[in-house]
């Protein structure tokens, strides 16, 4: 609850992870109960166990998020504070005042979020965001005679390692695969993340045009981790599996963890501004939508 509310605290997309595990908490509670013989497991779960969820992620998560706002509450420089006015009045106009003054603050983020539908050379529409259709150029400048050549080039692509990023996608299919065949909870909670982090977004860009952008993706890109983790676990098999099954699964992880890092040195340059040829610049870009 404590992170969950930290989560929100630095975006408010975390509510999208707060739902969702509480759904998922939920869950496995009623699972764990049935597990264990109880009658009713899922009427038990939401009489028992959703107060005290209730709580742990509803209460403890609200409290941490006034709690980061320490900052704007105690300065008299916060955005929209009317801290002078609030404390010349007394301490209960004090807190009034604040909180009115906080929840004002808020709604004025949220109408600017809600209508935010300005176009962006580099926007991009959340059912692209799996393939990485159109990462975000943060920087880019061209040069001459500095990197050995005449043309030389220097940017910072906000994109994941290919290797990684589509091993990944491959991994997400794969836990849909074996959560739809064996109902494997593992499976149920990295696509759960992963779902929770991208779905939300297709109502924004469907019923507002809401202008997004790739680098959205970042909260979904731990529970794509996870799913290759969870795949990498199924390709080196048990503890029971034969020496050769487990050698032959772990040369193939082995290599696919190879090629991650080759990919990711060789995108190297041109996530950190190195100046380099602007043919090698341009090599590096695989797709055409990448510039």
């Amino acid at each position: 609850g404590v992170l969950l509310g930290a989560a929100c605290a630095v975006k408010w997309s975390g509510i999208f992870y707060l739902v969702a595990f509480v759904v998922m908490s939920l869950i496995w509670d009623a699972g764990a109960r049935r597990a264990v013989g109880l009658g009713r497991p899922y009427s038990g779960a939401l009489g028992k166990d959703l107060p005290t969820l209730l709580g742990a992620m509803g209460l403890l998560p609200a409290l941490t998020y006034l709690v980061s706002w320490t900052g704007w509450f105690v300065s008299p420089l916060g955005w929209g504070r009317n801290w002078a006015q609030a404390t010349s009045q007394g301490p209960v106009f004090f807190v009034f005042d604040s909180l009115r003054s906080w929840l004002s603050y808020h709604f004025q983020v949220l109408g600017y979020h809600t209508g935010l539908s300005a176009s962006h050379p580099y926007q991009s529409e959340p059912w692209s965001w799996p393939l990485m259709l159109r990462p975000v150029a943060f920087f880019y400048e061209g040069s001459d005679n500095v990197c050995g050549v005449k043309t030389c080039a220097s940017a910072i692509l906000g994109v994941g390692t290919p290797v990684i990023w589509y091993g990944g996608l491959a991994a997400l299919v794969a836990m849909i695969v074996w959560y739809v065949s064996s109902r494997d909870w593992r499976a149920g909670a990295a696509l759960l993340g992963y779902a929770a982090g991208w779905l939300p977004w297709f109502y924004w860009a469907l019923a507002d045009h809401r202008t997004m952008f790739n680098f959205y993706t970042i909260p979904m890109v731990p529970f794509m981790i996870l799913a290759i983790t969870l795949v990498a676990g199924l390709i080196i098999g048990p503890a029971d599996a034969t020496p050769n099954r487990r050698a032959v699964g772990a040369g193939v992880v082995g290599l696919f963890a190879l090629l991650a890092i080759i990919n990711f040195w060789w995108l190297y340059p041109v996530l950190t501004a190195d100046v380099i040829p602007h043919e090698e610049w341009w090599r590096r870009m695989l797709l055409r939508s990448w510039v």
